[in-house]
C-alpha cells in the first residue's frame, strides 16, 4: 500500500535549502555586523614632528610642568572590526589644534591665532587586547580654513592595524553650531554616518579631573580591500 506522506528525494533537498536560508537569515553573526566609522582626509597638517608624542597625554609636553591652555577632555573607545571582534596592538594616533584653533605645524606657520608653547598636538596610544585606547587631550578650537569657511572644533584620527593599511577620520563635538555648515562633515552621505564621528561629550567618572570632560569614540574599521584616505 502506497504511503500518502512519501516525499522525492528532489523535494526532500528542495526543504533542506530552504530550511538552510531561513536559518542564514536568522545568523545572529550577521545580524551583528557593525557598519564602519566613515574614513575621512588627514589634512595638511599631519605628522610635523618626527617622532610623534611619546605617549597618550597631550596636556604636557615633556620636560615641562605647565599644561596646554584650554577645556580637559579624556577621549576612549574600542577598536574593532565589523565582526565586532577587538583589534589588538593598533596604534591609534591624534592630531589637532589648540584652544585657540592653531595648530602646531609649519602650514599653519601664517595664521594669526595664538600658539600655545605647551600644546605640541600630537599624541598616539595602542589598543590592548579589548581594543582599548585612551587620550587626554583638550577640546580644541574652530579656525578659518578659507575665507568663507570656519571648520568646527575637530580632532584627526589615524588607526594602524596590526598588517592592515592605515585608516583616518575625524572626530567632531555633538552640539557645536559650525557642524551644520562644515562640508567634510555635511558630505557625509547620512545622518547615521554623521554620527558615527560624532561625539557627545559628558561630565567626568569619579577618578578623573573634576573639571575636565569625558567622552566615548569606537572606531569600526572596513573590511579589507575598501579604500581609505592616505596620509
Amino acid at each position: 500500500m502506497p504511503r500518502s506522506d512519501r516525499r522525492t528525494r528532489r523535494e526532500i533537498l528542495r526543504l533542506s535549502l530552504g530550511a538552510g536560508a531561513l536559518a542564514a537569515s536568522f545568523n545572529p553573526t550577521r545580524a551583528a555586523w557593525l557598519p564602519p566609522t566613515p574614513a575621512q582626509p588627514a589634512g595638511p597638517f599631519y605628522a610635523a614632528f618626527k617622532p610623534l608624542s611619546i605617549d597618550n597625554d597631550l596636556l604636557f609636553l615633556p620636560g615641562r610642568t605647565q599644561r596646554a591652555e584650554g577645556e580637559m577632555l579624556h577621549i576612549s573607545g574600542r577598536v574593532r572590526d565589523q565582526s565586532g571582534k577587538a583589534i589588538e596592538g593598533a596604534r591609534v594616533e591624534i592630531w589637532q589644534a589648540n584652544r585657540f584653533g592653531r595648530y602646531n605645524h609649519p602650514r599653519h606657520d601664517n595664521s594669526i591665532l595664538k600658539l600655545d608653547p605647551n600644546f605640541q598636538g600630537f599624541g598616539h596610544d595602542n589598543s590592548d587586547q579589548q581594543g582599548t585606547y585612551r587620550f587626554r587631550t583638550i577640546k580644541p578650537g574652530a579656525y578659518p580654513d578659507s575665507p568663507n569657511w570656519l571648520r568646527p572644533p575637530h580632532i584627526h584620527f589615524a588607526v594602524f592595524p596590526p598588517g592592515g593599511a592605515p585608516w583616518t577620520t575625524q572626530l567632531y563635538f555633538a552640539n557645536e553650531p559650525l557642524n551644520k555648515t562644515d562640508f567634510l562633515l555635511q558630505g557625509l552621505p547620512t545622518d547615521a554616518d554623521r554620527a558615527r564621528v560624532t561625539m557627545a561629550l559628558q561630565p567626568p567618572a569619579p577618578d578623573l579631573e573634576p573639571d575636565s570632560r569625558m567622552g566615548v569614540f569606537d572606531i569600526v574599521l572596513g573590511t579589507p580591500g575598501v579604500r581609505q584616505e592616505k596620509i
